[in-house]
């Protein structure tokens, strides 16, 4: 299956009035004249897009291919003009984009089947913390020191199913990143969620922040995106909690919800 991608370029260089036609380089256009040894494996052809585009034309990409790079070799070649080597470079930018196009395709399909499930997981946590918390509203105090052990495990399961998800988050960032470092243009980067679509994986609501948010820094700690949020819920819950308890003259409730984390 060919693929096309279009790549302004200007054509003509004398920069002539928008009113007078645009002429047609041969040179520029086709590059089958003495350049075929530079092409990439997956080039099939260059079409002029209009008065100052061209698209170039492969076949499809597996993803799996080392990353198209223009042969060193072109530039120490006598026979070819500044402009071919040109054309060839931009073939290979044009190769790149797609190529990692379809990388991220490969590698995002299995994170965010692993993903959904996580997601799944801290969802269930998530609304189990939530739960047990509002559930003190309406309990006898005879029951609260209980529902304290109660929501202390709900706040330790949930934060681990926050670092699980931050964990293939991460993964998924930097298929990301990889992907939108090589494409250079914001143009042709490609959205997860894009992917996720095509996969039929609904990632509505997901947290999946940019690389810079998983990785630790030499200046300071900090928790990865989803646990940062489970901990300011956490923390809220506690000092609600610590304020009853001191408010009702329950001092030994209130030490268990003083400030600390898990």
């Amino acid at each position: 299956m060919a693929h096309t991608i279009p790549l302004a370029h200007a054509l003509d260089d004398s920069h002539l009035s928008p009113a007078a036609p645009a002429p047609v380089v041969p040179a520029l256009v086709d590059l089958s004249a003495g350049t075929a040894r530079y092409h990439h494996p997956h080039y099939l052809r260059v079409e002029q897009n209009g008065p100052d585009q061209v698209r170039f034309v492969f076949r499809e990409f597996t993803g799996r291919e080392s990353e198209p790079s223009s042969p060193l070799e072109m530039y120490r070649d006598p026979a070819l003009t500044s402009e071919q080597c040109t054309m060839i470079g931009r073939q290979y930018t044009a190769a790149r984009v797609l190529w990692s196009k379809r990388r991220m395709r490969v590698q995002a399909a299995p994170l965010l089947e692993t993903a959904a499930l996580r997601w799944s997981a801290w969802t269930i946590a998530h609304d189990t913390v939530m739960s047990r918390f509002a559930e003190f509203a309406t309990l006898p105090d005879d029951r609260w020191r209980s529902q304290v052990l109660r929501l202390l495990d709900a706040h330790r399961v949930a934060r681990q199913m926050a670092a699980d998800w931050d964990d293939i988050a991460e993964q998924l960032a930097v298929v990301v990143d990889d992907q939108h470092a090589v494409a250079c243009d914001w143009r042709d980067e490609l959205d997860l969620t894009v992917v996720a679509a095509e996969l039929g994986v609904d990632v509505k609501g997901w947290l999946v922040d940019h690389i810079s948010a998983y990785r630790a820094t030499p200046y300071y700690r900090h928790d990865t995106p989803l646990v940062a949020r489970l901990v300011k819920t956490i923390d809220e819950q506690r000092a609600r909690l610590a304020d009853v308890a001191h408010l009702t003259a329950d001092p030994d409730t209130g030490r268990q919800f003083a400030p600390n984390r898990l």
